[in-house]
């Protein structure tokens, strides 16, 4: 019989082909592709015929008598937060983006006037608004005339990247934020204030929330009300604040309400605000899981609704039959975009990112089992659980023994099974590389998951020259090739192909590698303990004597290394899978799935 072991994972399926005859294995072809659709659904089937038609390629074009499946449970991950706070700043304007191009330096507070108009008075300051369409030279000119006439321009706020061109071309110093693309938002006749920090610098009085109090004799109410508007400016080399004195900021809030666990020990709730500890320490509570449910009419409870809402919709069952079995919490931040700001503004608040595991019924597997037969025309069997599978899978590296585990690391989950003399084990825990994704994307403001996925799965380096590249490991490469040079002072991910210039602001390589390395610390080294722990004999992980990391993530450059970090107290020998000693770690389900069906190796 020749039979096809399909591993669909959410990021990869993974097709492995084999030929059992008289009770021996003989393994013919591997392939992998991209899972298409949500893991466990009738979407899937295009990315396994792809994968399978590659695998098929590499076994010689043999015909397959039978094809087996894992049994998979699609993951979701969400946001819920202690409080997103949103603040509404009504008849007033917020500037924080950080400009490549200030001009001056210092803090300066006056009334917002348009360059060209009249000045009032002689008594007070003034803050000058440079439209789009006045060139450098005019408009310092326009302002050096005015200097020498007695006004008193305590700084400028300037459309065009010209601070610096301004700035050099007056008489005495004024600190200029430029690149202000919406300067038609800015009101006019409005107190304002304008900092500049000098290079290597950041503003300290704007992102300082008693100082932003000083400067327009706020209350303490107004006080707490503007935090939101100083942390956006935390790290910032400039920044303005200008307060109407026809409006006045409100700050509104969400509560994001509490988890409830319902399980073998009854149901266990706790306040998200608590944080990511206190929610996974709930669900570790309860030896099975039935539900995880969120308070109603809070955000953790409009969170699990979707999770569910959608999970029944690409099933096709009823939302009331889908149930989540784990969860996994993490403390990260999140940008919150701040309503009133002018420039895109947002404050990073503290937030617990959420990933859920859906328990489906047993329906959408036959659905897809009946789908691919029917594409195929090749019988079908939905073949056991994922982890087991992976285990069976894992065993044939060469060099390990009894008692070992599994770590099967993914994309949504992070699964993990144990074999000692007592016999089997296994787990299905929620999070893993998406979740990882997820939280760099947030964590560094990008709004962008394509790039979060690439500085997720690949190493940094910057640009010293057009033909000098440093590593974030401080190795250095010369290039016989220049490079472009738009990537010159740079960070750039290195892939195996290319060089990927990051183009956003404020980013440095240093604090992208740390916000990479402490979210896969926090996912994968934290949920891989977790996992061990609940398969390991009597809850001991010191009683495993080899783990064996599979799955996808196992590939990644640095993800083992920080799960060998975290169980090298525990004396446990740790390392990829070798799959049939000359296949990627990611092959092992696809590999048992065809040895569960039995027959030993040749």
């Amino acid at each position: 019989m020749i039979a096809a072991g399909i591993d669909i994972g959410n990021s990869t399926t993974e097709v492995m082909i084999a030929k059992q005859e008289n009770g021996k294995t003989s393994f013919l072809g591997y392939a992998s592709a991209p899972t298409t659709g949500l893991k466990g659904t009738t979407d899937n089937v295009a990315g396994v015929l792809e994968a399978l038609a590659l695998a098929q390629k590499e076994a010689g074009e043999i015909t397959i008598d039978q094809i087996f499946i894992n049994e998979t449970a699609p993951v979701v991950s969400r946001l819920s937060s202690d409080i997103i706070s949103q603040t509404i700043v009504v008849g007033s304007a917020m500037i924080g983006h950080n400009p490549d191009t200030p001009g001056g330096y210092g803090i300066g507070t006056g009334r917002t006037v348009r360059l060209g108009d009249p000045y009032p008075s002689k008594e007070e300051a003034y803050i000058v608004v440079v439209d789009r369409q006045v060139p450098f030279e005019e408009a310092a000119r326009q302002i050096q005339t005015a200097m020498d006439g007695g006004t008193d321009i305590a700084g400028a706020i300037v459309c065009r990247d010209d601070g610096v061109l301004i700035a050099n071309r007056l008489s005495r110093n004024i600190p200029i934020v430029d690149e202000v693309e919406q300067i038609e938002k800015v009101p006019i006749g409005e107190l304002a204030a304008v900092e500049v920090a000098g290079n290597a610098m950041a503003v300290q009085i704007l992102s300082n929330p008693y100082g932003i109090a000083g400067i327009f004799g706020l209350t303490p109410e107004q006080t707490k009300a503007i935090t939101p508007i100083a942390r956006t400016l935390i790290g910032a080399r400039s920044g303005v604040v200008i307060y109407s004195s026809s409006g006045e900021v409100k700050l509104g809030k969400v509560d994001a309400g509490s988890v409830t666990v319902i399980g073998s020990a009854g149901e266990i709730s706790v306040p998200v605000a608590d944080g990511a500890d206190a929610v996974n320490e709930a669900v570790n509570r309860q030896q099975t899981v039935f539900d995880i449910r969120g308070q109603q009419g809070t955000n953790a409870g409009a969170m699990f609704d979707e999770v569910k809402r959608m999970a029944a919709q690409r099933t096709g069952q009823e939302t009331e039959a889908v149930k989540i079995s784990d969860i996994a919490a993490v403390d990260t931040f999140a940008p919150i975009k701040i309503t009133g700001g002018i420039a895109g503004e947002y404050a990073m608040e503290n937030v617990v990112l959420i990933s859920s595991m859906v328990k489906t019924s047993y329906f959408p597997m036959r659905a897809l089992a009946e789908k691919m037969q029917e594409k195929t025309g090749i019988p079908v069997q939905i073949a056991g659980k994922e982890a087991s599978s992976a285990l069976l899978g894992a065993l044939t590296t060469p060099g390990v023994s009894v008692p070992v585990a599994i770590l099967d690391l993914g994309g949504g989950s992070t699964d993990a099974a144990c074999l000692d003399d007592s016999g089997l084990r296994y787990v299905h825990t929620a999070g893993a590389g998406d979740m990882v994704t997820t939280m760099i994307d947030l964590e560094l403001a990008l709004e962008d998951r394509d790039l979060a996925e690439l500085i997720k799965r690949y190493p940094l380096a910057k640009a010293e020259s057009l033909h000098i590249l440093r590593f974030e490991d401080q190795t250095v490469k010369f290039l016989e090739q220049p490079m472009p040079p738009e990537f010159f002072a740079r960070t750039l991910i290195v892939t195996e192909e290319k060089l990927i210039p990051i183009r956003k602001k404020g980013l440095t390589m240093e604090k992208i590698s740390l916000v990479r390395r402490e979210a896969k610390r926090k996912v994968f080294a934290a949920n891989a303990l977790r996992a061990l722990q609940k398969v390991a004999p009597e809850g001991n992980v010191r009683r495993i004597d080899f783990v064996i990391m599979v799955g996808g993530s196992a590939l990644d450059f640095e993800v083992p290394d920080l799960i060998n970090e975290t169980l090298a107290k525990y004396n446990i020998v740790a390392g990829r899978g070798n799959i049939l000693g000359k296949y990627a770690a990611r092959a092992a389900v696809a590999a048992g799935l065809i040895l569960a069906a039995g027959g030993d190796m040749d």
